[in-house]
């Protein structure tokens, strides 16, 4: 089935809906988004013997709420409907993205989405709103960056400036140039979280990718989780992260998406 697309003019200026089929939808120009505040998880345990509570949260952020709203015109009926289905049929879809103003957020699911479809009105018109679920709670750039880095003496220590203001997990790929069976990467920034690599078939010409992210260490397409050891490793949003490599010499490419509260 094709899915209507309509009111692309000037469509950077308006929001966009891309599934994970790379299908993409424009609200029409009448529609907003409102992102809800993302509160901090806390909890407190009542302690015997003592006044007030002990603090007992971890910091990290909760869910977020979403919302786009907006009108709906047409010169017809059928116009109308054609609009609300094409709506419609986005957002009974999971796992998309939502962008909006050169950012983007992943969306789970929606939540709910109500209609409003006045009838003393003499033209098809009507208001929709629709709540949508947000797991992961960030805005993130549309466009990855990508910092590269070749490494002809070890140990080595080098800088790379980090945008937007939220941690983020890269994609880091180490092009091995010569037998490299056991190395190190640190992020010094970050407390000196690092991880280590000990694989005895990581000779010259391999490809090792660890995704910081999803939790995967990969020489081609072999699965050598059982090689990695210690922390993934985390780019602090908007700052220097100095680095320290402890290996043979290889190229090292890092893949990432700033993030935003």
């Amino acid at each position: 089935m094709s899915i209507p697309v309509i009111y692309v003019e000037a469509a950077e200026e308006k929001i966009k809906i891309i599934d994970a089929e790379g299908q993409e939808y424009y609200f029409p120009k009448t529609f907003e988004l409102r992102s809800e505040a993302i509160p901090r998880r806390s909890a407190t345990l009542d302690a015997a013997y003592v006044h007030g509570v002990l603090d007992v949260s971890d910091g990290m952020f909760g869910k977020r709420i979403v919302e786009i709203s907006g009108k709906i015109w047409a010169a017809s009926d059928a116009e109308f409907n054609t609009k609300c289905d094409a709506i419609a049929e986005h957002l009974a879809k999971e796992n998309f993205r939502i962008q909006n103003r050169g950012r983007q957020i992943n969306i789970k699911r929606i939540e709910n989405m109500s209609r409003d479809d006045p009838s003393t009105l003499r033209y098809p018109y009507g208001e929709v709103s629709i709540q949508l679920l947000v797991t992961d709670p960030f805005w993130y750039a549309k466009n990855a960056k990508s910092k590269e880095i070749t490494i002809t003496s070890s140990p080595h220590e080098f800088t790379w400036g980090i945008g937007g203001n939220i941690e983020v997990f890269p994609i880091i790929i180490f092009y091995n140039q010569a037998s490299n069976t056991d190395f190190t990467f640190r992020n010094i920034t970050d407390s000196n979280r690092e991880f280590r690599i000990t694989d005895s078939n990581a000779v010259a010409g391999t490809t090792i990718t660890v995704n910081c992210e999803e939790g995967t260490a990969m020489r081609g397409s072999s699965d050598i989780i059982s090689s990695f050891s210690k922390l993934f490793v985390r780019l602090l949003g908007g700052r220097d992260n100095r680095f320290r490599y402890t290996g043979a010499n290889c190229k090292i490419t890092m893949q990432y998406r700033e993030a935003w509260l």
